[in-house]
This record gives C-alpha cells, structure tokens and sequence, in this order.
C-alpha cells in the first residue's frame, strides 16, 4: 500500500506560454501550478472527490492570498510544496510554498476551499479519513489569512469580459485562474511594465458559465493615483467583478504592488 505524504511537492519548468511581457511566470501561471499541485495531493489523499470519469462533489476555490518576493523567470524550474491544514466550519484549507532550483523560497500562498454538491452547488461538510487527518499539517505558511476583500467608495469602469468555451472548464464553469487571466488583462499594460505584483487575495463569490458577460471595476488608493505610486513606491488595486446579467458580484480582488 503506497505510503501517503504530508507534505506533496511538484515541479514546473516555467514555459513560454506561462510568461508575460517581462519574460517572468505571470500571476495566472503561478495560480495554474498552485490548483494542479494542490489538486495532486488531494487526489494522492483520496481525497480528489472522484469516482471513475464523474465527481461525487467538486472542490471549489473560496479565497486565495498569494505573496511573491521573486516571479521566475523563463525556462527556471520551480517546486511548488502544498500541505492540508486543517478544517474551520465548512473551509477546508491548503498552504504552498513557492521555491526556487536551489530550494529558496520566492512565493508562498494559502487558500480556503469549500467543497459542493455537483448539482445544487450548494457547501457539504466535509468529511475526512481519520488515517487522513494524522497527515493535517496545522503549521501556517504565513500569519495572514485570506479574508474578505471590502471595496468601498467609487470605482473606474475597466473591461467587460465574456466567458467563452475554451475559459470553461470540467465544472462547465471559468475556472479560478482565468479571473486572475481577466484581472491582468484589465490593469494597464505600462502598469505591468514597470510594477510587479507583491501580493494578491482574491474572493470568488459566484459562478460563471458559459456565454456569460462580467463587468470588471477597479481602482487604486493611494495618493488618489488610479493604479501605484509608481515613482514613490508600491501601491493597491482593488477590483471587483459584477455579471452583466443579474449584478452578481462574481469576485473581488486586492492586489499589492511594489515597483520593478
């Protein structure tokens, strides 16, 4: 019987395809190895939720905070470490380390995760292996906790984006990492060009199906400049994304930034 690990680590080869224009991981790429890695090891826990071809539930993204000190570079090999970290009411939370070849960390990041019912969509509780729960990890990667992202006060109108076939995933919905895709699309390309993200929470509130339109808002808050400080250093965006059709707020996003 296959021993099962705690801790389960991945490693990536950071693609052109993962990279932006800066020739770095794009924030979305680092998402993409966070929910296959994760999706490894609970699969490896039997805990994947999957009976055959079909789900018995889906595991579903709630709040994601990402820090990064150093994105990676074109062709850099990454490890991407994720450990199951216990349970609070119906979250189930999962930590990552972000590393670099020689084993440096550069990014970490820890997420909360409801589990649903395929078909009402609606929370179940989860239920866990005893077995499984001896390999709970409760150590945090970090102090801070993916909270609620509050928004108040006026925003800027930034893109409309429609959820389109090849944006739709297993679930028949956007998978979590395209927001983050739609996100980066939405910020200004000079504001890539010379800023880096520092940090980044994001809160799903809402599914997107197919053909649906989601109005994208968002705005900066500080020193009353709509994205960074730019020159005086790093600064906040705040974004939120609200479907066209019946004023859903579908997510709502903090990202920090620091300059290039």
């Amino acid at each position: 019987m296959e021993e099962k690990k705690s801790i389960w680590t991945d490693q990536y080869q950071v693609g052109w395809y993962d990279t932006d224009i800066n020739k770095t991981a794009s924030l979305a790429a680092i998402c993409n190895y966070l929910q296959e890695t994760a999706w490894h090891h609970a699969d490896h826990l039997d805990f994947g939720l999957r009976k055959g071809d079909e789900f018995e539930y889906i595991w579903a993204l709630v709040r994601l905070l990402v820090k990064m000190e150093k994105f990676p570079s074109w062709t850099d090999t990454v490890q991407v470490k994720t450990w199951h970290r216990g349970t609070e009411g119906l979250f189930a939370m999962r930590d990552f380390e972000i590393l670099d070849a020689s084993g440096s960390r550069i990014g970490c990041a820890t997420s909360q995760w409801f589990i649903l019912d395929p078909i009402s969509r609606r929370p179940q509780q989860a239920v866990v292996d005893r077995e499984i729960m001896k390999l709970t990890r409760h150590d945090p990667v970090m102090q801070e906790q993916p909270e609620k992202v509050l928004i108040s006060g006026p925003v800027e109108f930034l893109s409309t984006e429609k959820a389109r076939f090849a944006e739709i995933d297993m679930y028949r919905h956007v998978n979590n990492t395209r927001y983050v895709e739609w996100i980066l699309n939405s910020i200004p390309p000079e504001i890539h060009r010379t800023n880096v993200i520092s940090s980044f929470t994001i809160e799903f509130l809402h599914e997107t199906r197919l053909g649906d339109e989601v109005d994208i808002f968002g705005r900066g808050m500080i020193n009353e400049n709509p994205w960074t400080r730019e020159s005086m250093g790093p600064g906040i965006t705040l974004l939120k994304g609200i479907l066209r059709e019946d004023d859903h707020v579908v997510f709502r996003a903090r990202l920090g930034w620091k300059n290039r």
